[in-house]
C-alpha cells in the first residue's frame, strides 16, 4: 500500500468516474484502475463496484474510506512538519469565534515572537469524533474544547470560562421569556457546551430557530444590523455595549457559563509544539 493508491480511492470515490478522476490526478485511467485493484489486493478486500455508467463503494470500501482519509491527512502534514524553513509547525484547532474575538492578537504577537514558528490554526473543524480522531493522529496538537473528550491518552488545561448574555441593539424593559424564543425577531447559534443543552431545556428537542447560523461574525452582523436579538458571549459584545451598538437584554434566565479547555496527548506532553501552543494561549 502507498499514498498513489489511496489518493486514487480518494480521487474516484468523490468524482465517481474513473476517467475524470485520472484527469484529476493528470495520470492515466489505467494507472487509476491499477492504482485501486493493487489496494484491493494488498487489503484482500473489493472496495469498489463498478459498472458501465456507475462506481459505489462496497461495503468494505465503506469501512475503509475514513482511515484512507486519514492516511492521507497524515501524509500532506507529514511533508509540512518536514520542512526545512521553520523550526516547528504548530496545529491548533477550535470554535472561530474563540480565534477571532479571544487569542487574534496571542497568535499576532506569537508570531512576531517566534518568526521561525509555522502555525496554522483550524476553525471549522467542530465533531467530536473528528477532533479525537486529528489528536490522536498527531496532525493537530492542541485542540480548544468547550466539550473536552474524556479519554485517557488526554490532558486538558482549563483556558477560561466565558458568560452568555442575550442582546439587543434596541433596549427592552419587559422581560424576555420562553415564547420570545418563537419570535421572528429571535437569532440563534450553538454556543459552546453547555449552552445548546441548556437551550433545549427550554424550548424542548422539537423547537426550530425561526433564524440560525453557525457563524459567530454573521450572528454579530445580524444583531448589530437587524434589530433582532440574540445570544453572545460577552466577550464579543461587551465591547458594542460599551459604544451602545448593543444592549444586554432583561430576562428571567441565565445561561450556565461555558467553560474552555486546551486538550492534548499526554503522551506529547514533552513535545515542544505543546509548550509552544500554550504559551500561544498563555498558559504557563
Amino acid at each position: 500500500m502507498d499514498i498513489s493508491q489511496i489518493e486514487a480511492l480518494l480521487a474516484v470515490c468523490k468524482i465517481r468516474n474513473f476517467t475524470k478522476a485520472a484527469e484529476f490526478l493528470h495520470i492515466s485511467q489505467s494507472a487509476v484502475t491499477a492504482r485501486i485493484k493493487a489496494l484491493e489486493a494488498t487489503l484482500g478486500k473489493t472496495l469498489l463496484d463498478r459498472d458501465k455508467r456507475n462506481v459505489r463503494l462496497t461495503q468494505a470500501g465503506i469501512a475503509f474510506l475514513p482511515y484512507a482519509e486519514r492516511m492521507l491527512r497524515i501524509y500532506e502534514e507529514s511533508k509540512v512538519t518536514l520542512q526545512e524553513e521553520v523550526d516547528h509547525h504548530l496545529i491548533v484547532s477550535g470554535p472561530g469565534s474563540v480565534w477571532h474575538y479571544i487569542y487574534l492578537q496571542n497568535m499576532l504577537d506569537f508570531r512576531k515572537k517566534h518568526p521561525s514558528i509555522a502555525v496554522k490554526f483550524l476553525s471549522y473543524i467542530d465533531s467530536s469524533y473528528m477532533i479525537r480522531d486529528l489528536l490522536l493522529d498527531g496532525i493537530v496538537q492542541l485542540a480548544l474544547r468547550y466539550d473536552p473528550p474524556e479519554h485517557p491518552k488526554f490532558t486538558k488545561k482549563f483556558l477560561f470560562e466565558e458568560e452568555i448574555i442575550l442582546v439587543s441593539s434596541k433596549p427592552r424593559d419587559n422581560f424576555i421569556t420562553r415564547t420570545d424564543f418563537y419570535d421572528q425577531n429571535y437569532y440563534h447559534i450553538e454556543w459552546g457546551h453547555p449552552f445548546p443543552e441548556w437551550f433545549r431545556g427550554i424550548v424542548g428537542d422539537a423547537y426550530i430557530p425561526p433564524l440560525q447560523t453557525d457563524h459567530s461574525a454573521i450572528m454579530l452582523t445580524m444583531l448589530l444590523q437587524g434589530g433582532g436579538f440574540g445570544y453572545l458571549p460577552r466577550a464579543i459584545a461587551d465591547p458594542y455595549i460599551q459604544t451602545g451598538q448593543l444592549y444586554e437584554l432583561p430576562t428571567e434566565f441565565t445561561v450556565p457559563p461555558s467553560k474552555l479547555y486546551a486538550v492534548y496527548l499526554t503522551d506529547n506532553q514533552d513535545d515542544p509544539r505543546i509548550e509552544l501552543g500554550l504559551e500561544m494561549l498563555g498558559i504557563e
